[in-house]
């Protein structure tokens, strides 16, 4: 009775275990079969649609690469759109008399005992800048297309006037550019030079390594003036 009481128990549990072990091999059987046991027409369906999804990604690559590729280039764009504005605006800013600027130049002085007009002056500076100045001061003051020269008097004296101010001596006109090309500019026979030693004027010459031309003190201000536009 005993013996009949323990063998039904194993039975069972060998049973059991047969069929789950049974199953589990089925399984693996099933899993590892899976593609030799599919259809023809399904494994060429199958590689179509791997490579239509290959296809479609590389498709998406180039695109992406595409994209990329313009963006640098709109990026190098941009940055040299700036640069040449920036360099436009810096050459503006130098031809207005904005900043300050130095280089080499010629430096013309006037003493107290020059009988000089205020035309002398602006014939010297029109010499100057036919020669090829590039910037021109006097007393320190930067001459631009809105200075102006003229002259004023007293009951002792006559001043020659700068921008409305009087101008004292002795009087500076500095000139950069090529200090050789700029005296020569001034120096040519029957020039302004001789004009002026024939009142009795010897204006000093010197040719200088570098000079300096300040920026215009104060920037025109433009009411009536306005871009036009074209038609």
């Amino acid at each position: 009775m005993n013996k009949k009481n323990w063998q039904i128990p194993i039975t069972i549990v060998l049973v059991f275990l047969g069929v789950l072990l049974s199953a589990q091999f089925q399984t693996q059987a099933r899993v590892l079969s899976d593609l030799s046991m599919q259809k023809t027409e399904d494994l060429i369906a199958m590689v179509r649609n791997l490579s239509d999804k290959r296809m479609q990604l590389e498709r998406e690559l180039r695109e992406t690469q595409t994209k990329l590729r313009d963006l640098r280039n709109s990026t190098s764009d941009e940055q040299n759109i700036k640069n040449n504005l920036l360099a436009e605006l810096n050459r503006l800013k130098l031809i207005n008399g904005a900043v300050e600027v130095k280089g080499p130049g010629l430096r013309i002085t006037f003493y107290d005992n020059s009988p000089i007009l205020y035309v002398d002056i602006v014939s010297m500076i029109n010499e100057l800048w036919a020669a090829g100045a590039e910037a021109i001061a006097v007393n320190n003051v930067r001459i631009n297309v809105h200075s102006s020269f003229f002259y004023t008097e007293t009951e002792n004296d006559m001043f020659i006037t700068l921008n409305h101010q009087p101008l004292s001596y002795p009087i500076t006109i500095t000139a950069i550019g090529d200090p050789n090309t700029l005296e020569k500019g001034l120096t040519l026979p029957g020039g302004i030079i001789d004009n002026l030693a024939l009142f009795g004027a010897f204006p000093i010459l010197e040719r200088k390594e570098e000079i300096i031309v300040p920026a215009v003190e104060t920037p025109p201000v433009f009411i009536e003036a306005e871009i036009a536009k074209k038609p």
